[in-house]
């Protein structure tokens, strides 16, 4: 299926890295969907090329009403894509408070896991979709001063692969791994960074948009390090 067939659902729609998606979806997708995080569950269309769902995806029964919302309105879907998440600097290993570690674990990989569980069933039955979730660098080889940050993208990385190797050919499972993501967040938690080599928000569309394109040897269990 080709992406002009597709429609496309992208979590964390009002960040840097999901509204520069679903800018660069609009036109190119059938459809394409953002998440926005609300307490209450509500669909709101925009026109023809795309709409939000609110919900909070850290609560996996908000979820389940997200989903459902989003079939009310359209037949299906066919490609998720979850960007919601967070960063923080939260210092050295042995001087980092109790509460930093569930914080980035559930903004980053409880957001990714309860949206998979909630899609998973509907892409087995129409045997197709795409599940493209945000990795990080630091997921790979962590990061000093950000070991929360790291072990909840840790998370996803493991996550996503073995979700990939369940798929039994009816779905597939990618990960994007940015080094740094150019964002105000980002460049104001590391104002020292080498802003130029990082990765910009519109690339990264670019490249997700040519992995929901490729129809005839689709990938599954790839890492793209971007």
């Amino acid at each position: 299926m080709k992406l002009s067939d597709q429609i496309v659902v992208v979590t964390g729609a009002s960040g840097v890295v999901g509204s520069a998606l679903i800018d660069y979806m609009k036109g190119r997708a059938k459809h394409v969907i953002g998440i926005l995080r609300e307490a209450a569950v509500d669909y709101r269309p925009v026109d023809d090329q795309h709409s939000y769902v609110t919900g909070d995806l850290t609560d996996r029964v908000s979820v389940n009403f997200i989903v459902t919302e989003i079939l009310r309105h359209m037949d299906s879907f066919h490609a998720w894509i979850n960007t919601a998440g967070g960063f923080v600097m939260d210092g050295p290993v042995d001087q980092i408070q109790g509460a930093a570690w569930p914080r980035m674990f559930n903004l980053n990989y409880l957001t990714c896991l309860n949206a998979c569980q909630a899609i998973l069933p509907l892409f087995k039955e129409q045997q197709y979709g795409h599940i493209i979730n945000f990795g990080s660098a630091a997921g790979e080889s962590g990061l000093a001063g950000a070991a929360p940050y790291a072990m909840s993208k840790a998370a996803v990385h493991n996550l996503t692969l073995t979700i990939a190797a369940e798929s039994a050919g009816e779905y597939t499972a990618n990960l994007i791994i940015p080094a740094v993501i150019d964002t105000p967040a980002n460049r104001e938690s590391m104002p020292d960074g080498d802003f130029d080599s990082w990765a910009k928000p519109e690339i990264i569309a670019a490249k997700i948009a040519g992995i929901l394109n490729e129809t005839d040897n689709p990938p599954n269990g790839e890492k793209f390090f971007v």
